[in-house]
């Protein structure tokens, strides 16, 4: 069986359509945790998945200890029901440092066998084979309707992009521009303004929900001309490297592509969400597997 796992900055997924946050804290022996909390035992480590934590600033994630440790969470969570769970892998790395780091994530997990336990129930994991795929490329093929394409994957630190003639990566680019400094700086003019200390993670449940509330009261959040300016860099950049009038087919992708759209359809009217966007690279790592693993 193949799994395809986007091990995003923000949240890690699968094509099962687990999704956690790529958050990580040690389990301290005295502390109170609810039932609906995640927490993962690993090489005798217990660890509170997707609650606040700790996540990746960089884009190394081929040397940060969490990526082994929240993929091997979202698989055992993919096959809820079963102890022993065997599997070919395909994962990714950010477009622009795909060559650079693809043989440490590939060794990182390539014949890994881990004893898992997921909230107290122990799991066996053997992956056999793994491959890894450039991000927004990855996204791609969860699709098979169009050939030609240039894909925008917004993740939280980064921005990768990926341009497809004929089914083939012509282009490739990665912006450090993703989703987590844009909230920071929300954040930062929020609680300037209401003497509060938001964190990046609290705007994100802010912004889904449609509101902030001071005192139980609502609040209108005025923050278009933010959100504006860093679409409106991350096009400027595209601009320098992609002629996107003559693109007939941009799309976005990544889990805010839906909210993100509206702004950036001011400077690339064309550009559409591409479906299932929130899981569109873990699909797309999947599909490949099922070719390359057969």
């Amino acid at each position: 069986m193949v799994i395809g796992v986007d091990r995003g900055t923000t949240y890690t997924k699968t094509d099962k359509g687990i999704s956690i946050r790529s958050t990580l804290r040690k389990l301290n022996v005295h502390d109170i945790i609810d039932d609906d909390v995640t927490v993962t035992e690993i090489d005798g480590q217990r660890w509170v998945v997707g609650e606040a934590g700790c996540y990746e600033t960089d884009l190394m994630k081929s040397e940060h200890f969490g990526t082994e440790i929240l993929t091997l969470t979202a698989i055992a969570l993919s096959r809820p029901y079963d102890e022993y769970i065997y599997i070919d892998l395909v994962t990714g790395l950010p477009i622009g440092l795909y060559s650079k780091q693809k043989q440490a994530m590939k060794e990182m997990f390539q014949e890994r066998s881990a004893e898992v336990k997921i909230n107290g129930r122990k799991k066996y994991i053997k992956i056999k084979n793994v491959e890894v795929f450039p991000e927004a490329a990855g996204a791609f093929y969860s699709q098979d309707e169009y050939e030609d394409a240039l894909i925008i994957d917004i993740g939280g630190i980064s921005v990768d992009t990926a341009d497809f003639a004929k089914k083939k990566l012509k282009k490739y680019s990665t912006y450090a521009m993703g989703t987590m400094k844009l909230l920071s700086k929300i954040a930062n003019m929020i609680n300037s303004e209401y003497d509060l200390s938001l964190t990046e993670w609290d705007m994100e449940d802010i912004l889904k929900d449609g509101g902030l509330y001071v005192y139980g009261q609502r609040v209108d959040l005025n923050v278009a001309d933010i959100v504006f300016e860093h679409t409106g860099r991350i096009y400027e950049k595209l601009s320098l490297e992609y002629d996107l009038k003559s693109k007939r087919h941009v799309f976005l992708t990544g889990a805010p592509a839906g909210w993100f759209a509206s702004f950036f359809k001011r400077d690339i009217p064309q550009i559409k969400v591409l479906k299932n966007s929130k899981f569109a690279n873990a699909i797309g790592y999947a599909n490949i597997g099922k070719v390359v693993f057969g």
